[in-house]
This record gives structure tokens, sequence and C-alpha cells, in this order.
């Protein structure tokens, strides 16, 4: 009887201490999972999307914090795509790969015209009517209409919810003179400037209009970049040109604090990245885009400072191209060399469109 009940009690204290071993064990792998180096730990968790980030800043501080830093980088910009058959719109995360598929039957005679603070500006051929559209809440804000023409670019300054913003167009080029309108985001008609025309005769049309610090950028097809300050509604030409190489198929123009980028693409070699300088007003090569990604497309781009984020990919043009029938985005790096940009071919600027998403994407219900 003795031995037996010796038996028994050694065996649960083995069984015990088989237990306390595991649990230590177990307790050793999850603070090796929570005590990560902290380089290590922003790396894995920039790869979350927003719900898994919230989800994980609960497991403990050093989590709390380190999700929280990643939630106040720039958020990267997503793609708008619209159907050529139907009223749809398909949203694209190209961080997350991503995509979320929209209807809005009443914008089914609409093109986009322009992107800036989350917001697209819509406009219909057959009515002249102009809106602001915002795909994520679905708001809308009406413009006074104006008849555009098929390449006539429309831009606007920043969100139309702000009292600051300004609509702009080059609504008519004539041999001996330019027509500018504009128009704030509640106004009941619009304004209009007309200006000397001192382009050169083989100007065609402004592929490019960026706004930054008061002051829409305006670029033709012939390089020359003309200035409209919107404070004092002056018109300027710069004297020089940016160097473009023979066979370009296409440019982007975007700014990122006040500093303007502009990028020629061409059919058989690298694309070509030109800087402004605000003060000489001359363009200069640039080898390296200073840790930005530039998210490019035909009417309107994007630029983010992705250096904060583990990771980003810096120093890239983000296009986007079809392969197939499938929709998807190529990444070229412009301090290295690469072959990618022979993938882009132009396509037309009203296809698709870079637009930020707002912070809060928790509340809305496509996410």
């Amino acid at each position: 009887m003795g031995s037996g009940r010796r038996s028994k009690l050694g065996s649960s204290k083995k069984k015990e201490t088989q237990k306390k071993k595991k649990s230590k064990n177990e307790k050793a792998k999850d603070q090796t999972l929570i005590v990560l180096p902290s380089d290590l730990l922003q790396l894995v968790l920039s790869r979350l999307p927003l719900k898994d980030n919230i989800r994980a800043s609960v497991v403990c501080k050093t989590w709390h914090e380190a999700c929280v830093s990643l939630r106040v980088v720039d958020t990267s910009p997503w793609l708008v795509y619209f159907s050529k058959t139907d009223d749809s719109f398909e949203l694209y995360d190209p961080s997350m790969q991503k995509k979320y598929n929209l209807q809005f039957p009443d914008l089914s005679w609409f093109r986009v015209c322009y992107s800036k603070d989350g917001w697209l500006l819509m406009y219909n051929a057959n009515t002249y009517q102009l809106l602001f559209f915002n795909p994520f809440t679905r708001d809308r804000i009406p413009v006074p209409p104006l008849w555009n023409a098929y390449d006539q670019i429309t831009a606007f300054s920043c969100a139309p919810t702000s009292t600051s913003c300004v609509l702009f167009t080059v609504s008519y080029v004539s041999r001996n003179y330019i027509t500018v309108k504009t128009c704030s985001a509640n106004a009941k008609e619009w304004n209009t400037y007309e200006f000397k025309n001192q382009l050169p005769r083989n100007f065609n049309t402004f592929e490019q209009i960026v706004y930054s610090n008061g002051v829409f950028y305006c670029l033709t097809n012939t390089g020359c970049l003309a200035l409209f300050d919107s404070s004092l509604n002056s018109w300027n030409i710069l004297p020089g040109r940016p160097l473009k190489r023979p066979g370009s198929n296409g440019c982007f123009m975007t700014e990122h604090q006040g500093d303007i980028f502009l990028i020629y693409m061409y059919r058989h070699m690298n694309p070509t990245v030109l800087k402004l300088d605000i003060t000489s007003f001359t363009w200069t090569g640039r080898k390296t885009l200073g840790g930005l990604t530039i998210y490019a497309s035909g009417l309107s781009s994007e630029s983010r400072a992705e250096q904060q984020k583990p990771s980003g990919i810096r120093n890239c043009l983000c296009l986007s191209v079809f392969h197939g029938f499938k929709r998807t985005c190529i990444w070229y790096k412009v301090d290295e060399e690469s072959k990618i940009c022979l993938k882009w071919k132009k396509q037309n600027p009203y296809e698709n469109i870079w637009i930020t998403p707002p912070q809060n994407l928790l509340e809305h219900p496509f996410v």
C-alpha cells in the first residue's frame, strides 16, 4: 500500500514538474515574440493591415507604441480604376494588394478630371456638370457647370471642404490670348482671366497641372512651364525648358513640400527625373528621389516620404499596368538600373487615378 501511494505521489509530482516546464517554455516563447528588437518589430508590424495593426496594439505597451507610430506615417495612396462598360469603380490598395469594388450608377456618364486630398473632381461631358466626389464617404459637392475639352485638365488646390479650395483650368488658347478660369468650391460662377499668349507656336496642349504654395504649375507638351498665382491672379511663363530626350511617350509631374518633380517616360530607355529649382526656376536632373515614392498617373500624381517606413519602397516610381486582364502596379527604382519601365505603356488618362484614403478606414463598410 505504501509503495503504491509513493509511486502515485511520484508520478503526480512528475506531471506537475512537466506542466511547470511547459508553462515556462510557453512563457519564454511568448516573451521572445513580445521582446523583439525595435527595428524588427516595426518591420513585422508595418506589413499588417490597419485592422490587424489595431489588434496587435493591445498586446503590450511596446507593441502599442510601435503600432501607433506606424499609423501616423503618410498613408500610401490607392488606385481608382474606372470601368469602360458600366458604373463600377475599383479601389486598389497596392501596399496590401487588396481590391474593393463599388457601384455608383448615377456617375456612369462622368469622367475623372483630378484627384487631391482624398477627393475626385468628376465631369459629365453631356451636361457640362462638375462635382467633387469622395468615393470613401460618398460625399458630393457640386461645382458651377463648365464646358471642358477632352484633353483639358481642371485641377484644384486642396480638399473642397476647405474654404481656401480653388479650382483652376486653362479653358481656351488662341494665337494671341490664353483664357484661364478659377472658382472656389462653393461659388455660383467661374472667374475669367485673359492673358497674352507668350507660348511658342508649336504649343499644343497642357499635359500636367500641379498646385503648390498658392501657385498652379502648368506644363505644356513642349516642356514650357506656365505659373498662375491664385492670390495675385497673375500668369507667367518660365524661360527655360526641361531636358526631354527623343522618344518620350509620356510624363508625370508632382510636388512634395514645395518641390516640383517631373518624370519623362521613354519607350526604350529608363525614365529621367528632374526637379525644379524654385529660386532660379531651372530644371536639374536627379539620380535619386531623396527617399520619396512617386505614385504616377496621367491626370495627377501623388508623392510620399516613405523613408520612415521599415518596409517602405524608397526612391521609386509606382506605375499602374495591365498584365493580361489583371490590373496591378510596377515599381521602378530611380537610383538603380532597371528594365521594368519597358513594361509600362501609356494609357488613357481617364482610366485610373491615385487617391489618398482616409485615416479612419475602419469606419468604411467596404474595408
